[in-house]
Protein backbone atom coordinates (compact mmCIF):
# COMPACT_ATOMS: atom_id res chain seq x y z
CA UNK A 1 0.00 0.00 0.00
CA UNK A 2 1.75 3.25 -1.28
CA UNK A 3 1.14 6.41 1.48
CA UNK A 4 0.05 9.36 0.23
CA UNK A 5 1.81 12.39 -0.53
CA UNK A 6 2.63 15.11 2.36
CA UNK A 7 1.16 18.25 1.38
CA UNK A 8 3.90 20.69 2.19
CA UNK A 9 6.96 21.93 1.21
CA UNK A 10 9.07 19.97 3.98
CA UNK A 11 11.66 18.00 2.82
CA UNK A 12 10.74 14.39 3.66
CA UNK A 13 13.55 12.08 5.08
CA UNK A 14 13.33 8.38 5.84
CA UNK A 15 15.63 6.91 8.24
CA UNK A 16 16.28 3.52 8.21
CA UNK A 17 17.56 1.96 11.97
CA UNK A 18 17.03 3.34 15.03
CA UNK A 19 20.17 3.04 16.86
CA UNK A 20 22.59 5.80 18.34
CA UNK A 21 23.20 6.76 14.50
CA UNK A 22 19.88 6.44 13.46
CA UNK A 23 18.70 8.54 16.11
CA UNK A 24 21.58 10.96 15.75
CA UNK A 25 20.60 11.70 11.97
CA UNK A 26 16.59 11.97 12.90
CA UNK A 27 17.42 14.70 15.40
CA UNK A 28 19.34 16.86 13.69
CA UNK A 29 17.01 16.72 10.81
CA UNK A 30 13.97 17.62 13.14
CA UNK A 31 15.71 20.06 14.50
CA UNK A 32 16.43 21.60 10.84
CA UNK A 33 12.47 21.52 10.29
CA UNK A 34 12.91 18.20 8.34
CA UNK A 35 9.74 15.66 8.27
CA UNK A 36 11.53 12.48 9.45
CA UNK A 37 9.89 8.83 9.50
CA UNK A 38 11.91 6.49 11.07
CA UNK A 39 11.70 2.58 10.63
CA UNK A 40 13.29 -0.10 12.96
CA UNK A 41 13.00 -3.66 12.69
CA UNK A 42 13.09 -4.45 16.49
CA UNK A 43 10.34 -3.67 18.82
CA UNK A 44 12.30 -0.77 20.30
CA UNK A 45 15.02 2.19 19.39
CA UNK A 46 18.23 1.72 20.73
CA UNK A 47 19.94 -0.67 18.34
CA UNK A 48 22.96 -2.41 20.25
CA UNK A 49 22.99 0.15 22.90
CA UNK A 50 19.95 -0.33 25.32
CA UNK A 51 18.50 -0.97 28.11
CA UNK A 52 15.58 -2.79 29.84
CA UNK A 53 14.29 -4.01 33.12
CA UNK A 54 15.61 -7.55 34.28
CA UNK A 55 13.08 -9.70 35.32
CA UNK A 56 14.25 -11.21 38.42
CA UNK A 57 15.15 -8.46 40.37
CA UNK A 58 13.69 -5.56 38.40
CA UNK A 59 16.45 -3.68 37.89
CA UNK A 60 16.85 -1.42 35.13
CA UNK A 61 20.42 -2.50 33.13
CA UNK A 62 21.88 -1.73 29.69
CA UNK A 63 22.44 -4.16 27.52
CA UNK A 64 25.99 -3.74 27.58
CA UNK A 65 28.12 -0.81 30.17
CA UNK A 66 29.08 1.81 28.08
CA UNK A 67 31.98 4.49 28.90
CA UNK A 68 31.92 8.10 27.34
CA UNK A 69 34.95 10.26 27.59
CA UNK A 70 34.82 14.09 27.38
CA UNK A 71 36.02 14.36 24.67
CA UNK A 72 32.72 12.28 23.11
CA UNK A 73 32.28 15.86 21.60
CA UNK A 74 29.77 13.98 19.20
CA UNK A 75 27.68 12.66 22.00
CA UNK A 76 27.61 15.27 24.04
CA UNK A 77 26.63 17.59 21.51
CA UNK A 78 23.85 14.87 20.48
CA UNK A 79 22.69 14.63 24.06
CA UNK A 80 22.16 18.23 24.74
CA UNK A 81 20.30 19.07 21.49
CA UNK A 82 17.51 16.35 22.90
CA UNK A 83 18.02 17.72 26.71
CA UNK A 84 19.89 14.58 28.03
CA UNK A 85 22.61 16.01 28.86
CA UNK A 86 21.58 16.32 32.68
CA UNK A 87 21.19 12.34 32.83
CA UNK A 88 24.99 11.57 32.30
CA UNK A 89 27.88 12.47 35.17
CA UNK A 90 31.17 14.03 34.41
CA UNK A 91 34.63 13.22 36.26
CA UNK A 92 36.00 16.35 36.97
CA UNK A 93 39.33 14.68 35.91
CA UNK A 94 40.47 11.63 34.88
CA UNK A 95 41.32 8.85 37.98
CA UNK A 96 40.52 5.25 36.70
CA UNK A 97 41.49 2.90 39.69
CA UNK A 98 43.44 -0.34 38.24
CA UNK A 99 43.76 -3.50 40.57
CA UNK A 100 46.19 -6.31 40.03
CA UNK A 101 45.76 -9.55 42.81
CA UNK A 102 44.27 -9.26 46.45
CA UNK A 103 42.75 -5.39 45.85
CA UNK A 104 46.00 -4.01 44.75
CA UNK A 105 45.24 -1.01 43.59
CA UNK A 106 46.98 1.64 41.18
CA UNK A 107 45.38 5.06 40.45
CA UNK A 108 45.78 6.84 37.61
CA UNK A 109 45.24 10.50 38.47
CA UNK A 110 45.49 13.64 36.30
CA UNK A 111 45.25 15.84 39.43
CA UNK A 112 45.14 19.73 39.86
CA UNK A 113 48.86 20.37 38.20
CA UNK A 114 48.26 22.88 35.21
CA UNK A 115 47.36 20.74 31.89
CA UNK A 116 49.06 18.75 30.28
CA UNK A 117 51.91 18.27 33.16
CA UNK A 118 48.75 16.71 35.38
CA UNK A 119 48.95 14.07 32.62
CA UNK A 120 52.62 13.34 32.55
CA UNK A 121 52.96 13.80 36.52
CA UNK A 122 49.99 10.83 36.93
CA UNK A 123 51.74 8.57 34.59
CA UNK A 124 54.84 9.00 36.45
CA UNK A 125 52.59 7.92 39.74
CA UNK A 126 51.25 5.19 38.42
CA UNK A 127 53.09 2.54 40.20
CA UNK A 128 51.32 -0.60 38.47
CA UNK A 129 54.86 -0.66 36.96
CA UNK A 130 58.58 0.18 37.51
CA UNK A 131 59.67 3.16 37.62
CA UNK A 132 61.74 2.74 34.70
CA UNK A 133 59.01 1.54 32.77
CA UNK A 134 57.07 4.25 33.76
CA UNK A 135 59.76 6.50 32.27
CA UNK A 136 59.53 3.99 29.36
CA UNK A 137 56.01 5.02 29.45
CA UNK A 138 55.93 8.75 29.52
CA UNK A 139 58.64 9.46 26.94
CA UNK A 140 56.26 7.00 24.32
CA UNK A 141 53.52 9.29 25.67
CA UNK A 142 54.92 12.63 24.66
CA UNK A 143 55.63 11.34 21.11
CA UNK A 144 52.16 10.79 20.86
CA UNK A 145 50.73 13.89 19.34
CA UNK A 146 53.29 13.97 16.75
CA UNK A 147 52.78 10.95 15.16
CA UNK A 148 52.13 10.59 11.48
CA UNK A 149 49.00 8.57 10.64
CA UNK A 150 50.59 7.75 7.22
CA UNK A 151 53.12 6.09 9.31
CA UNK A 152 50.80 4.32 11.32
CA UNK A 153 48.21 3.05 9.03
CA UNK A 154 49.42 -0.49 7.48
CA UNK A 155 50.97 -1.54 11.06
CA UNK A 156 48.98 -2.81 14.72
CA UNK A 157 49.36 -1.30 17.76
CA UNK A 158 51.39 -3.89 18.65
CA UNK A 159 53.52 -3.33 15.81
CA UNK A 160 53.85 0.44 17.39
CA UNK A 161 54.59 -0.20 20.58
CA UNK A 162 57.20 -2.87 20.33
CA UNK A 163 58.49 -0.05 17.94
CA UNK A 164 58.51 2.74 20.60
CA UNK A 165 60.06 0.74 23.23
CA UNK A 166 56.95 -0.99 25.46
CA UNK A 167 57.74 -3.63 26.82
CA UNK A 168 55.13 -6.64 28.07
CA UNK A 169 54.77 -5.47 31.79
CA UNK A 170 53.96 -1.78 30.57
CA UNK A 171 51.44 -3.48 27.85
CA UNK A 172 50.01 -5.39 30.32
CA UNK A 173 49.48 -3.05 32.63
CA UNK A 174 48.41 0.16 30.81
CA UNK A 175 48.06 -0.20 26.75
CA UNK A 176 46.16 -3.38 26.50
CA UNK A 177 43.47 -2.37 28.93
CA UNK A 178 43.34 0.97 26.82
CA UNK A 179 43.13 -0.09 23.36
CA UNK A 180 41.08 -3.15 24.30
CA UNK A 181 38.56 -0.87 25.60
CA UNK A 182 38.61 1.32 23.20
CA UNK A 183 38.88 -0.37 20.24
CA UNK A 184 37.15 -3.60 21.31
CA UNK A 185 40.24 -5.47 19.65
CA UNK A 186 43.84 -7.17 20.22
CA UNK A 187 46.85 -5.26 19.75
CA UNK A 188 47.88 -7.28 17.21
CA UNK A 189 44.99 -6.78 15.28
CA UNK A 190 43.66 -3.05 15.55
CA UNK A 191 45.57 -0.57 13.37
CA UNK A 192 48.01 1.86 15.00
CA UNK A 193 46.24 4.72 13.44
CA UNK A 194 43.17 4.46 14.31
CA UNK A 195 44.26 3.97 18.34
CA UNK A 196 46.79 7.25 17.56
CA UNK A 197 43.59 9.17 16.46
CA UNK A 198 41.52 7.75 19.64
CA UNK A 199 45.11 8.46 22.27
CA UNK A 200 44.92 12.12 20.73
CA UNK A 201 41.49 12.67 21.13
CA UNK A 202 41.58 11.67 24.57
CA UNK A 203 44.76 12.76 26.25
CA UNK A 204 45.13 16.12 24.18
CA UNK A 205 42.36 18.07 23.77
CA UNK A 206 42.45 19.16 27.28
CA UNK A 207 41.58 17.77 30.86
CA UNK A 208 37.57 17.40 30.01
CA UNK A 209 38.76 15.51 27.25
CA UNK A 210 40.31 12.46 29.04
CA UNK A 211 37.62 12.63 31.90
CA UNK A 212 35.10 9.54 31.69
CA UNK A 213 31.63 10.37 31.43
CA UNK A 214 29.23 7.18 32.63
CA UNK A 215 25.26 7.01 31.90
CA UNK A 216 23.48 8.09 35.19
CA UNK A 217 20.31 6.19 34.04
CA UNK A 218 19.82 3.20 31.43
CA UNK A 219 20.82 3.87 27.72
CA UNK A 220 17.15 3.82 26.98
CA UNK A 221 15.98 6.23 29.71
CA UNK A 222 18.98 8.58 28.77
CA UNK A 223 19.09 8.92 25.08
CA UNK A 224 16.38 6.55 23.18
CA UNK A 225 13.14 8.19 24.80
CA UNK A 226 14.42 11.48 24.65
CA UNK A 227 15.36 11.03 21.09
CA UNK A 228 11.97 9.58 20.20
CA UNK A 229 10.28 12.81 22.19
CA UNK A 230 12.51 14.79 20.34
CA UNK A 231 11.77 14.20 16.62
CA UNK A 232 8.06 13.16 17.13
CA UNK A 233 7.56 16.82 19.21
CA UNK A 234 8.74 18.16 15.70
CA UNK A 235 6.34 16.33 13.65
CA UNK A 236 8.07 13.05 12.89
CA UNK A 237 7.26 9.07 13.48
CA UNK A 238 9.39 6.44 14.68
CA UNK A 239 7.72 3.26 13.54
CA UNK A 240 9.20 -0.56 15.33
CA UNK A 241 8.59 -3.79 13.65
CA UNK A 242 9.49 -2.60 10.39
CA UNK A 243 12.21 -3.85 8.50
CA UNK A 244 13.25 -2.72 4.86
CA UNK A 245 13.67 -4.88 2.11
CA UNK A 246 14.70 -3.21 -0.83
CA UNK A 247 15.27 0.33 -2.60
CA UNK A 248 13.83 0.77 -5.53
CA UNK A 249 15.93 2.78 -7.91
CA UNK A 250 15.42 4.93 -10.90
CA UNK A 251 18.11 7.15 -12.60
CA UNK A 252 20.59 6.76 -9.71
CA UNK A 253 18.09 7.79 -7.23
CA UNK A 254 15.78 5.86 -4.52
CA UNK A 255 12.07 6.23 -5.58
CA UNK A 256 10.62 3.64 -3.36
CA UNK A 257 11.34 1.75 -0.15
CA UNK A 258 9.77 -1.59 -0.03
CA UNK A 259 9.54 -2.63 3.80
CA UNK A 260 7.98 -5.75 5.49
CA UNK A 261 4.49 -3.74 5.44
CA UNK A 262 4.32 -2.07 2.21
CA UNK A 263 6.33 0.68 -0.22
CA UNK A 264 7.17 4.00 0.72
CA UNK A 265 7.22 6.31 -1.42
CA UNK A 266 6.55 9.95 -0.25
CA UNK A 267 10.31 11.17 0.45
CA UNK A 268 12.99 13.16 -0.85
CA UNK A 269 15.70 11.60 0.64
CA UNK A 270 17.08 8.04 2.67
CA UNK A 271 19.61 7.71 5.29
CA UNK A 272 20.61 3.94 6.10
CA UNK A 273 21.87 3.82 9.49
CA UNK A 274 21.37 0.02 9.78
CA UNK A 275 24.60 -1.99 11.13
CA UNK A 276 26.89 -3.24 7.02
CA UNK A 277 25.24 -6.65 8.08
CA UNK A 278 22.11 -5.77 7.73
CA UNK A 279 22.28 -3.56 4.94
CA UNK A 280 23.75 -6.00 2.67
CA UNK A 281 20.62 -7.77 3.17
CA UNK A 282 18.45 -4.82 1.79
CA UNK A 283 18.47 -5.81 -1.83
CA UNK A 284 19.44 -2.92 -4.34
CA UNK A 285 21.76 -1.67 -1.75
CA UNK A 286 25.27 -1.60 -3.15
CA UNK A 287 27.33 -2.56 -0.06
CA UNK A 288 30.04 -5.26 -1.40
CA UNK A 289 29.24 -8.82 0.95
CA UNK A 290 32.97 -9.43 1.09
CA UNK A 291 33.65 -5.64 2.71
CA UNK A 292 36.66 -6.76 5.26
CA UNK A 293 34.91 -5.61 8.06
CA UNK A 294 35.36 -8.64 11.01
CA UNK A 295 32.60 -8.69 14.10
CA UNK A 296 33.93 -8.35 17.55
CA UNK A 297 31.85 -9.45 20.49
CA UNK A 298 31.70 -7.82 23.91
CA UNK A 299 30.02 -9.77 27.04
CA UNK A 300 28.73 -8.51 29.98
CA UNK A 301 28.01 -9.86 33.29
CA UNK A 302 25.58 -8.47 35.74
CA UNK A 303 25.72 -9.48 39.09
CA UNK A 304 23.77 -8.92 42.33
CA UNK A 305 25.72 -9.62 45.71
CA UNK A 306 24.17 -9.99 49.08
CA UNK A 307 25.79 -7.34 49.92
CA UNK A 308 28.37 -4.84 47.69
CA UNK A 309 31.25 -3.96 50.01
CA UNK A 310 33.22 -2.10 46.61
CA UNK A 311 33.54 1.71 47.52
CA UNK A 312 34.68 2.87 43.85
CA UNK A 313 32.78 3.35 40.83
CA UNK A 314 34.37 1.57 38.28
CA UNK A 315 38.16 -0.66 38.37
CA UNK A 316 40.08 -1.87 35.55
CA UNK A 317 42.01 -5.17 36.06
CA UNK A 318 45.39 -5.61 35.15
CA UNK A 319 46.03 -9.07 33.38
CA UNK A 320 42.95 -10.55 33.72
CA UNK A 321 40.48 -11.79 31.32
CA UNK A 322 37.33 -9.33 32.70
CA UNK A 323 38.75 -5.59 32.09
CA UNK A 324 36.50 -3.81 33.63
CA UNK A 325 33.93 -3.47 37.06
CA UNK A 326 31.27 -1.09 37.08
CA UNK A 327 29.72 -0.42 40.71
CA UNK A 328 25.70 0.24 40.23
CA UNK A 329 25.29 -0.02 43.91
CA UNK A 330 22.40 -2.71 43.10
CA UNK A 331 24.47 -4.74 41.53
CA UNK A 332 27.76 -5.01 39.36
CA UNK A 333 28.70 -5.12 35.56
CA UNK A 334 31.94 -7.38 34.45
CA UNK A 335 32.79 -6.61 31.13
CA UNK A 336 34.44 -8.36 28.92
CA UNK A 337 35.75 -6.77 25.56
CA UNK A 338 36.96 -8.48 22.29
CA UNK A 339 35.57 -11.53 23.65
CA UNK A 340 34.62 -14.00 20.41
CA UNK A 341 36.43 -16.95 22.34
CA UNK A 342 33.65 -16.78 24.72
CA UNK A 343 30.76 -16.57 21.96
CA UNK A 344 30.15 -19.96 22.05
CA UNK A 345 30.68 -20.75 26.03
CA UNK A 346 27.64 -21.29 28.16
CA UNK A 347 26.84 -19.03 30.51
CA UNK A 348 27.60 -20.75 33.49
CA UNK A 349 31.20 -21.51 31.82
CA UNK A 350 31.33 -17.94 31.15
CA UNK A 351 29.81 -16.84 35.12
CA UNK A 352 32.56 -19.32 36.18
CA UNK A 353 35.11 -17.29 35.22
CA UNK A 354 34.20 -14.54 36.33
CA UNK A 355 33.65 -15.96 39.88
CA UNK A 356 37.59 -16.94 39.59
CA UNK A 357 38.43 -13.33 38.99
CA UNK A 358 36.12 -11.67 41.72
CA UNK A 359 37.82 -13.43 44.25
CA UNK A 360 41.48 -12.93 42.45
CA UNK A 361 40.95 -9.51 42.40
CA UNK A 362 38.47 -8.05 44.95
CA UNK A 363 37.81 -10.78 47.24
CA UNK A 364 34.20 -11.52 46.33
CA UNK A 365 33.27 -15.28 47.14
CA UNK A 366 30.57 -16.96 44.79
CA UNK A 367 28.53 -17.84 48.18
CA UNK A 368 28.50 -14.10 47.94
CA UNK A 369 26.19 -13.66 44.74
CA UNK A 370 22.74 -14.25 44.68
CA UNK A 371 21.70 -13.60 41.40
CA UNK A 372 23.72 -13.10 37.93
CA UNK A 373 23.06 -12.49 34.02
CA UNK A 374 24.92 -12.75 31.00
CA UNK A 375 24.64 -10.87 27.90
CA UNK A 376 26.55 -11.10 24.51
CA UNK A 377 26.60 -9.13 22.20
CA UNK A 378 28.26 -10.94 19.86
CA UNK A 379 28.12 -8.08 16.83
CA UNK A 380 29.31 -5.20 19.24
CA UNK A 381 31.97 -3.68 17.22
CA UNK A 382 33.77 -4.26 14.02
CA UNK A 383 37.94 -4.96 14.50
CA UNK A 384 39.75 -1.78 13.08
CA UNK A 385 42.25 -3.75 11.23
CA UNK A 386 44.47 -1.82 8.64
CA UNK A 387 42.47 -3.48 6.25
CA UNK A 388 39.36 -2.42 7.46
CA UNK A 389 40.07 0.92 8.06
CA UNK A 390 40.76 1.27 4.13
CA UNK A 391 37.54 -0.15 3.32
CA UNK A 392 35.30 1.71 5.40
CA UNK A 393 32.67 3.47 3.07
CA UNK A 394 31.98 7.26 2.68
CA UNK A 395 28.67 9.01 3.65
CA UNK A 396 27.55 9.15 0.26
CA UNK A 397 26.94 6.49 -1.99
CA UNK A 398 26.72 6.25 -5.86
CA UNK A 399 23.03 6.91 -5.15
CA UNK A 400 22.20 10.67 -5.40
CA UNK A 401 19.63 10.73 -2.50
CA UNK A 402 20.51 7.38 -0.32
CA UNK A 403 23.73 8.23 2.78
CA UNK A 404 24.61 5.89 4.91
CA UNK A 405 25.75 6.69 8.51
CA UNK A 406 26.60 3.95 11.37
CA UNK A 407 29.69 3.66 13.36
CA UNK A 408 31.20 1.35 10.93
CA UNK A 409 31.03 3.98 7.97
CA UNK A 410 34.16 6.01 6.91
CA UNK A 411 34.24 8.73 10.37
CA UNK A 412 38.03 8.33 11.01
CA UNK A 413 36.61 6.72 14.95
CA UNK A 414 36.74 3.16 15.84
CA UNK A 415 33.25 1.43 16.42
CA UNK A 416 32.23 3.46 19.17
CA UNK A 417 28.91 5.65 20.19
CA UNK A 418 31.01 8.52 19.35
CA UNK A 419 31.22 7.23 15.53
CA UNK A 420 27.67 6.35 15.73
CA UNK A 421 26.81 9.67 16.73
CA UNK A 422 29.04 11.47 14.21
CA UNK A 423 27.74 9.39 11.14
CA UNK A 424 23.93 10.45 12.28
CA UNK A 425 25.09 13.95 11.89
CA UNK A 426 27.21 13.80 8.93
CA UNK A 427 24.56 11.96 6.73
CA UNK A 428 21.83 14.76 8.24
CA UNK A 429 24.29 17.87 7.02
CA UNK A 430 24.87 15.89 3.59
CA UNK A 431 21.06 16.23 3.17
CA UNK A 432 20.67 19.28 3.90
CA UNK A 433 23.47 20.38 1.55
CA UNK A 434 21.82 18.51 -1.32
Amino acid sequence: MNSQPIPTSRKKVIVIGAGFAGLSAAAYLSNADYIVEVIEASSKPGGRAYSFVEKETGTIIDNGQHILMGCYNETLNFLKMINALDKVVFQKSLRVNFLKENFNCFPLIADSFPYPFNLLKGLLNYKAISFADRLKLSKFFLKIPFSINSELNKISVEEWLNKENQNEEIKKSFWEILAIAALNANINQASAKVFSVILKEIFFKGNKAAAIVLPGEGLSEIYCKQAKYFVESRGGKIKFLESAEEFIIENSMVVGLKTSRGIIKDFDFVISAVPYFSLKNIHNSGIDSDLPLKNSAIVSIHIWLNENRLEKTFYGLINSPVHWIFNHGTHLTLVISDADYLSEKSKEEIMELCTAELKKYVGIERNEINHFKVIKEKRATFVPTPEAEISRPQTKTSITNLFLAGDWVNTGLPSTIESAVKSGRIAAEYVQQS
